[in-house]
C-alpha cells in the first residue's frame, strides 16, 4: 500500500525555492532572447538551455517531493503578489517586452512592485521555510488561522495556549523575522502592537546578519560583537589558506609550511564552528510529516 504520508524538511522547502526561482530567471532570459530574434541554435541560447536542464534535473525530485505533500504554506503578501500578477497579465507578451527594455512605464511599476515583495519573500526563504515546518506540527484549522494572519497581516488573535512556552516563542520570534511584529499576548499568538507592550511573550532581542553570499542568519544582539569578531577572523584566515593553497600548485611546501598550513586550516574550522553557535538556528533540521494530497478526510487521524 503506498504511504499516506510524507516527511517534508526546511532544507526541501529552501531547495525548492532556490531552484525554482533559478529556473524561471533562466527560462525568462531564453524565452526573451528567443522573441528578440535568437535562434535555437546561437551559443548563447544553447549555454542557457544547458544550464537550465541542470537545474530541472536538481529540481526535479525536490518538486515531486513538496508537490504531493497537502501543506500549509505560508506567503507573505500572497494577495498583493496576486493582484499585481493579475495587473500584470492584462498587457501582452510585447508590451511587457517594451517595458522591461524601456524601464518605465505602468506595466513596469507593477512589476518593480511585484519584485519587490517576491525578493523579500526570497530573502527571508530560510525562517519562512521554518514557520511552514512548524505550522504544519499544528492541528490544521490552528495552522490555517495562523498562516492567514500572517499572510494578511492582520486578524483576529488565534489560541496558541496548548503550545509548550518554548514553541510560542519559537512561532514569535519566526514570525517576526519575516516582517510581522508580533506577540504572545493572554495565551494567543496576536499582531496588535497595543498588545505587545504588556505581553508575555515578545520577539527575542535579535540582529540579522547577511553571510558571504547573501545568506540571512540572526545573531543575539548581546553576542553581535563577538560574532563579528568571528567573522573578520574567518574571512582572514580563508584569504590566508586561499594564498597558500596557490603556492602549493606552484612548488611543494617546506615541512613548517605545511605545519602552518595545517594550523590555519584547524583554525578555520573552529571558527566556522563558533559560526554555528553564535547564529540562532544555522542549520536546516527541522522536518514535519504530512499527508499526502488527495487522502480522504475519513482517512486522516483526527486531531
Amino acid at each position: 500500500m503506498e504511504e499516506r504520508t510524507i516527511i517534508i524538511s526546511s532544507r526541501d522547502l529552501v531547495d525548492h525555492t532556490v531552484l525554482t526561482r533559478r529556473k524561471n530567471e533562466l527560462s525568462f532570459k531564453r524565452d526573451l532572447l528567443l522573441r528578440s530574434g535568437c535562434t535555437p541554435e546561437d551559443m548563447s541560447i544553447k549555454v542557457l538551455c544547458g544550464e537550465l536542464a541542470q537545474v530541472e534535473s536538481k529540481l526535479s525530485p525536490v518538486a515531486e517531493k513538496v508537490g504531493v505533500a497537502d501543506l500549509v504554506t505560508v506567503v507573505p503578501g500572497r494577495r498583493e503578489i496576486g493582484e499585481y500578477t493579475t495587473k500584470i497579465n492584462q498587457y501582452s507578451r510585447a508590451e511587457l517586452d517594451l517595458t522591461i527594455r524601456k524601464k518605465s512605464g505602468e506595466a513596469y511599476e507593477l512589476m518593480r512592485k511585484r519584485a519587490e515583495l517576491v525578493k523579500g519573500n526570497y530573502e527571508r526563504r530560510e525562517d519562512i521555510a521554518r514557520l511552514v515546518v512548524m505550522l504544519n506540527s499544528l492541528p490544521r484549522k490552528d495552522a490555517e488561522a495562523l498562516a492567514a494572519l500572517v499572510e494578511e497581516g492582520q486578524g483576529s488573535d488565534v489560541d496558541v495556549s496548548f503550545l509548550p512556552k518554548e514553541k510560542q516563542q519559537e512561532l514569535v520570534n519566526l514570525v517576526f523575522r519575516i516582517g510581522r511584529p508580533c506577540s504572545v499576548f493572554a495565551g494567543s499568538f496576536s499582531l496588535d502592537k497595543k498588545k505587545a507592550e504588556s505581553a508575555e511573550l515578545r520577539p527575542a532581542d535579535e540582529v540579522s546578519k547577511l553571510l558571504p553570499g547573501g545568506r540571512r542568519i540572526w545573531i543575539d544582539a548581546s553576542k553581535v560583537a563577538e560574532f563579528d569578531s568571528n567573522e573578520k577572523e574567518l574571512s582572514s584566515l580563508l584569504a590566508k589558506i586561499q594564498a597558500k593553497n596557490a603556492e602549493k600548485q606552484a612548488r611543494t611546501l617546506t615541512e613548517e609550511e605545511s605545519v602552518y598550513f595545517d594550523k590555519i586550516q584547524g583554525d578555520y574550522l573552529a571558527a566556522l564552528s563558533k559560526r554555528n553557535e553564535l547564529a540562532s538556528g544555522i542549520d536546516l533540521k527541522e522536518s514535519v510529516k504530512v499527508y499526502k494530497k488527495g487522502i480522504p478526510p475519513a482517512m486522516q487521524d483526527p486531531y
